[in-house]
C-alpha cells in the first residue's frame, strides 16, 4: 500500500445498554438481574434475556412475544399463591379458623355429606369472589373428615371429661347393643348433676364389639372408662334394658360390676316395662288387634289403586280421608296412633273390605269377622275391641312418654308406675273401659258383652299384675324413699334426708350434724320459693326445683346427696336416641364411613348444644381448639 493511499475510518464501537429502574413502572412483570447490569428478568416466562442491545426496544421486542402474551394471560387468570396460605402473625387467622371450623360443624349438626360440603364452598368462593375470608378458606373433604376426628370430636369428649374430673362427680353409665348390617355397635353413654346445668347427658365412645355376653360388655365398658381417666368409683348405676344378660341374677352385666363397686344401683328401663305390660295383656283378647293394624297397613302400603279406591269410600262415607300409618312391633309408641287412624276411617275401611267379596285376603276377612257367616254384631265386636284398645293404650303410651321424657328423673319414678297401677285397678274395680266401647256393649247380645267384659277385665289384670311382678312397689324400695325430693309441698325433714343417705350408702360421705342445718334452711327457701312462684313452681321438674334451691342457698351436703341421685336414668331413652341419630348418620348414602367416623359425628351432634351461629361466637374464644384445628397434627398420617 503506497503512502498516499488515506487511512481507513475506524468502526465506531457499540456501546451496551444497561437496566433501568423506571422501565418497571410500565412494565410490571419485569425485575432486574442482581448479578447481571445488562440483562433484565421476566417473572410471567421465569427466564432472563438481554438488554444490552437495544435496551428498551429489547423489552419491547420480548413483550410482543407471543410466548409473554400467553404467559401474561395464565397470569391474569390465576388468583395470587399468597390468597391461599394465612400467615400466623395474620390478625384475621382466629376468624378464618373459626369459620373453618364453624362449616364442619354445620356440615355435621345438619348430616350434609363431605362432597357436598367441599362443592358448596367451592360455589361460595365463586360467587362471593369479593370475599376476602371465603377466599382464603380452605374445605376439602379430607380436611373436613381431619377437623371431625381429630379436632371437634377429641373437644366433644375433653369437655365432659373436663366436668367429671375436677372436682370428681357422680356418674352414672349406659349401653346398648344395635346392629349396623352384620356389625355390633354399643354405645358409653354418662348422666350426672350440676347446679348450673341439670340433669345432663353426654356421651363418651361408640365401640363396635363383636362379643355380647356379659363379660365381653364388662370388659368394654371397663376399657372405655379406663381410657378416659374414670373410677369404677364414681358410678352410681348401670343403665340399660331388661334383658338376662343386662341384669340377670348369677352372671350378668350387672352382677359382675357390682362386685367391682359395691353401692352400684340398677337403672334398668321402666318404660320397657310398661311396653312388655301390653304384649302380654293383649294376649287375652280374642281379636288379634296388633295383627289388624299390621294386615290393613300392609294392604294398602304396596297398592297406590287401592289407596285411591279407600280416598273414594271415605268422600261417600262422609270421612276425611287419613292416611293408615304403620306399626312397628319394637316401636313402643306407634300401635295406638295407628289403632287411633283405623277408628277415624273405620266406616270406610269397612265398607272398602266388604265390598272387596271374594277377593278380600281371607286373613284379612277373618281378623275383622266380614266372612259370609257372620252377622253385623261380629262386626261391631271388632270395633268395640279397637276402641277399647284405642282408650286404655293411652294410658300406657302417656307412661311411656313420661318415663322417657328428659326431665323425668328418677326421683319421680315410684310416683308415675303407683300411679299407673291405681289407674288400672281403679279402671278394672269400676270396670270402665272408655266410653265409647261402653256404648258399644250395651247394644251387644248379653252373652257376648259379658265376654267381652270379661276378656277385658282378664286384660287389666294381667297388666296389673306383670307390672307389680316387675316393679316393686314396697316400701323398701330405695325408688319410695325419693318421695319427699319431689318437692311438691311440705317441709324436707332430716329423718327423711337420713333414710334416703341410708338406703343409698352416703352416710360415710356426709357431715351429718351440717346436713341437719342444710335442712332447716333449705326449708325457709322452699317455703319463700313456693310463694313467689306458686304456679310456675307446680309446672317445673324436680332437677329445676334442686337447681333453684340450689341458687338461693349453699348447702353442700345436699348438693352432694342430689348429685347422686340425680345422676340415675330414669329410662334407656338417650340411648334409643344414640341409635336414631345413628341411623340418620350412617345410612346406605354414606355405607362406606367408617366407625371412628361416626363416632366423631355422634360425639359432636350429642355433646354440643349450640347452634351453629352460637357455636361460631364459642370457636373465636377458644384458642386451644383454634390452634389444633391449624395444626398438621390432625392429620392421621402426620402423626406416624
Amino acid at each position: 500500500m503506497s503512502s498516499d493511499t488515506p487511512p481507513r475510518p475506524q468502526k465506531r464501537k457499540h456501546r451496551q445498554q444497561k437496566y433501568r429502574r423506571e422501565w418497571e413502572e410500565a412494565n410490571q412483570w419485569l425485575d432486574r438481574v442482581p448479578e447481571d447490569d445488562y440483562k433484565a428478568n421476566c417473572k410471567a416466562c421465569r427466564r432472563t434475556f438481554s438488554v444490552s442491545h437495544g435496551g428498551l426496544s429489547d423489552v419491547k421486542q420480548h413483550a410482543a412475544g407471543d410466548l409473554h402474551s400467553r404467559n401474561i394471560r395464565t397470569q391474569r387468570s390465576q388468583a395470587p399463591v399468597s390468597q391461599f396460605f394465612i400467615a400466623e402473625t395474620s390478625p384475621e387467622i382466629d376468624s378464618i379458623t373459626a369459620a373453618e371450623v364453624t362449616q364442619v360443624y354445620h356440615t355435621v349438626k345438619h348430616n350434609l355429606s363431605y362432597n357436598s360440603a367441599d362443592c358448596g364452598h367451592k360455589l361460595n368462593q365463586k360467587t362471593l369472589s369479593d370475599s376476602k375470608m371465603v377466599k382464603k378458606m380452605t374445605l376439602g373433604r379430607t380436611k373436613q373428615e381431619a377437623l371431625v376426628k381429630d379436632v371437634l370430636a377429641p373437644k366433644a369428649v375433653g369437655d365432659v371429661l373436663k366436668i367429671l374430673t375436677s372436682p370428681p362427680l357422680p356418674f352414672s353409665i349406659q349401653t346398648d347393643a344395635s346392629n349396623k348390617g352384620n356389625r355390633k355397635m354399643f354405645p358409653l353413654a354418662v348422666q350426672y348433676f350440676t347446679p348450673e346445668s341439670g340433669v345432663t347427658n353426654k356421651m363418651l365412645d361408640f365401640i363396635e364389639n363383636p362379643d355380647e355376653s356379659a363379660a365381653g360388655i364388662v370388659a368394654l365398658l371397663e376399657q372405655s372408662l379406663e381410657k378416659f381417666g374414670l373410677s369404677m368409683d364414681q358410678v352410681t348405676a348401670f343403665s340399660a334394658d331388661n334383658t338376662n344378660v343386662n341384669y340377670g341374677i348369677h352372671n350378668s352385666v350387672f352382677t359382675n360390676l357390682k362386685r367391682k363397686q359395691n353401692d352400684l344401683l340398677r337403672g334398668n328401663c321402666h318404660a320397657h316395662i310398661v311396653h312388655n305390660t301390653v304384649k302380654h295383656a293383649l294376649d287375652k283378647l280374642t281379636v288379634d288387634v296388633e295383627n289388624v293394624v299390621l294386615k290393613v297397613y300392609g294392604h294398602f302400603s304396596i297398592s297406590a289403586k287401592r289407596r285411591e279406591s279407600l280416598k273414594e269410600f271415605c268422600e261417600f262415607c262422609d270421612v276425611e280421608f287419613q292416611e293408615i300409618l304403620r306399626h312397628v312391633t319394637t316401636r313402643w309408641l306407634s300401635l295406638n296412633p295407628a289403632i287411633h287412624r283405623l277408628m277415624q276411617t273405620w266406616a270406610a275401611l269397612k265398607s272398602y273390605f266388604i265390598s272387596l267379596g271374594d277377593e278380600c285376603p281371607k286373613q284379612v276377612q277373618a281378623l275383622l269377622k266380614l266372612n259370609r257367616d257372620s252377622t253385623v254384631e261380629d262386626e261391631d265386636i271388632v270395633e268395640m275391641y279397637l276402641l277399647f284398645c284405642n282408650n286404655i293404650l293411652s294410658l300406657f303410651e302417656e307412661v311411656v312418654k313420661s318415663l322417657e321424657s328428659n326431665r323425668t328423673t328418677c326421683v319421680e319414678l315410684y310416683s308415675i308406675m303407683d300411679e299407673f297401677r291405681q289407674k288400672l285397678i281403679q279402671r278394672r274395680d269400676d270396670q270402665f273401659y272408655g266410653y265409647l266401647t261402653r256404648q258399644k256393649l250395651q247394644r251387644l247380645l248379653p252373652h257376648d258383652a259379658h265376654m267381652a267384659r270379661a276378656e277385658f277385665t282378664a286384660f287389666l289384670n294381667t297388666a296389673i299384675s306383670y307390672v307389680e311382678k316387675w316393679f316393686d312397689f314396697s316400701e323398701e324400695n330405695w325408688l319410695f324413699s325419693l318421695q319427699p325430693l319431689l318437692l311438691q309441698h311440705g317441709n324436707l325433714t332430716f329423718n327423711q334426708i337420713e333414710k334416703v343417705a341410708t338406703k343409698l350408702n352416703l352416710i360415710n360421705k356426709l357431715k351429718m350434724n351440717e346436713l341437719y342445718d342444710e335442712c332447716t334452711t333449705a326449708n325457709t327457701i322452699l317455703r319463700r320459693l313456693r310463694e313467689e312462684y306458686s304456679d310456675a313452681w307446680k309446672s317445673k321438674g324436680v332437677a329445676a326445683r334442686w337447681m333453684a334451691v340450689f341458687k338461693e342457698v349453699d348447702v353442700p351436703n345436699m348438693l352432694s346427696i342430689m348429685r347422686h341421685i340425680l345422676s340415675i336414668p330414669a329410662s334407656t331413652g338417650y340411648v334409643e336416641r344414640i341409635f336414631s341419630r345413628m341411623t340418620n348418620k350412617w345410612s346406605d348414602c354414606r355405607s362406606r364411613c367408617s366407625v371412628e367416623l361416626i363416632r366423631s359425628e355422634l360425639l359432636i351432634t350429642l355433646n354440643f348444644e349450640q347452634t351453629c351461629p352460637e357455636f361460631h361466637t364459642t370457636a373465636l374464644k377458644d384458642k386451644e381448639l383454634l390452634s389444633a384445628a391449624r395444626s398438621n397434627k390432625k392429620y392421621s398420617w402426620k402423626k406416624k
